[in-house]
């Protein structure tokens, strides 16, 4: 062990003092990294946020999800709304392959078109928050899977007594309220009116947005299906249900085509649209932008990386080939090809890492001021919660992810042409020079 560190020492002292030796040539492959790092950091640290977006748990279970939306069917003067969504409740949930069936109103919903949005407070601390309306003893949770703060359970939520005007409020609202301690049998406030909110239970964080943090959110009880408001019949209902486990999606919706007929297609209620839950999450993404934001980040960095593996390869490429005539020497002294090979990488990786230093260091000033990098709808939500929105943790990361990948791109630009040069001849390697 002695001898190895000795020998490592002096491969270490040998390459600074080549390094030092090349001081002027290398100062401009240095150059070429550092503007490299900085670029790489613009590209990578998108893709760091929008994958870190996605592996946040949504809050729900999307699969085996559809939404089916009914509209007013003004043709017809005679029947009633509210028999007829009672009816076709009931159909829904006594449907042979459908588990669960729930309605939601104002169209407020996980990737809905909009949101249901206004302030509440208690005591100093003031929060905006959406919400989305619900029926109690309705399937709601069973259809949703919103889970349980306390256990992760839907069905703790399923069976809590909500009364009309309660809420169940997601546990980043409640952290920001009151500091983290526990809120259900409380009340909070209305900023609108003063309106007493009664706290009747706390929820995991629900995605709102496919490819974006949790928003604040609570859901406010609407009293039993039966108390549906006469406005919701005119504005077009969305209704959400689940199916079994293992019934198939391209199966379902044909054979469920035939029900429609038999049930929605005369009325006060008629059929409009079914909609599988994960093409409702790509519409939202495509109406937001997101979609097209993420494509454009992924292929930007596609781009980029294509552009410097040829960039800072070539560059090493060029920069060992034209070493010949030294390594020729040097392995005429009796150097092994192993130590050149190892030299060769060494050298490299130490200027690569003093330029991704460098360059990581010129990219903290202009982020410290400006930012980093964000996708979001101006919808707040609880930014401490998640490990982007801390600065020098995102930071650290994203420089981590920068070294790594120049460290890669560098040692393909090396490691081959040193391979090769350390294996030729002395004669060989000094013949043209």
């Amino acid at each position: 062990r002695g001898l190895g560190d000795v020998y490592k020492r002096q491969m270490l002292q040998q390459i600074m003092n080549m390094l030092w030796n090349s001081r002027r040539h290398n100062l401009w492959i240095m150059l070429e990294l550092v503007v490299i790092t900085i670029v790489s950091w613009a590209v990578l640290d998108p893709l760091f946020v929008l994958t870190y977006n996605q592996s946040i748990p949504n809050g729900y279970d999307a699969e085996g999800l559809y939404r089916l939306e009914v509209t007013r069917n003004k043709a017809d003067t005679l029947s009633v709304p509210a028999r007829d969504f009672e009816r076709i409740m009931q159909g829904l949930r006594h449907h042979k392959d459908i588990e669960s069936a729930t309605c939601v109103l104002s169209g407020a919903y996980p990737s809905s078109p909009g949101n249901n949005m206004n302030r509440v407070f208690k005591d100093s601390v003031e929060v905006r928050m959406t919400y989305i309306p619900f029926f109690t003893n309705s399937g709601f949770f069973r259809t949703w899977r919103f889970r349980s703060a306390k256990d992760g359970a839907w069905e703790t939520l399923e069976k809590l007594e909500v009364p009309k005007g309660s809420v169940i409020m997601s546990e980043d609202a409640v952290m920001l309220l009151s500091e983290g301690k526990d809120l259900i049998g409380q009340s909070v406030y209305s900023t609108y009116d003063s309106t007493e909110i009664r706290v009747a239970g706390i929820m995991k964080p629900i995605k709102m947005r496919n490819s974006m943090q949790p928003y604040l959110v609570r859901l406010v009880s609407y009293g039993n299906e039966e108390q549906m408001p006469s406005w919701a019949f005119d504005s077009g209902l969305r209704i959400f249900f689940r199916t079994k486990a293992d019934v198939s999606e391209g199966r379902f919706i044909e054979e469920f085509m035939s029900w429609v007929d038999d049930n929605l297609s005369s009325g006060s209620l008629v059929f409009t649209k079914l909609t599988p839950f994960h093409e409702v999450q790509r519409e939202s993404d495509l109406q937001e932008g997101a979609t097209n934001e993420i494509r454009m980040k992924y292929a930007l960095a596609y781009f980029f990386m294509i552009n410097l593996l040829l960039a800072v390869s070539g560059t090493f490429w060029l920069h060992t080939r034209t070493r010949r005539e030294e390594i020729g020497i040097r392995l005429s002294y009796g150097a092994s090809p192993g130590g050149i090979c190892r030299m060769l990488i060494g050298e490299a990786f130490i200027m690569t890492t003093i330029a991704v230093f460098v360059g990581c260091f010129l990219y903290f000033q202009w982020a410290y001021y400006e930012g980093f990098y964000t996708l979001d709808d101006g919808v707040p939500g609880y930014g401490d919660l998640y490990l982007t929105n801390h600065f020098f943790a995102h930071f650290c990361i994203v420089s981590l992810l920068v070294y790594v990948v120049m460290m890669a791109v560098t040692w393909l630009g090396v490691y081959i042409p040193a391979h090769s040069i350390s294996r030729i001849s002395p004669v060989e390697a000094l013949r043209d020079e």
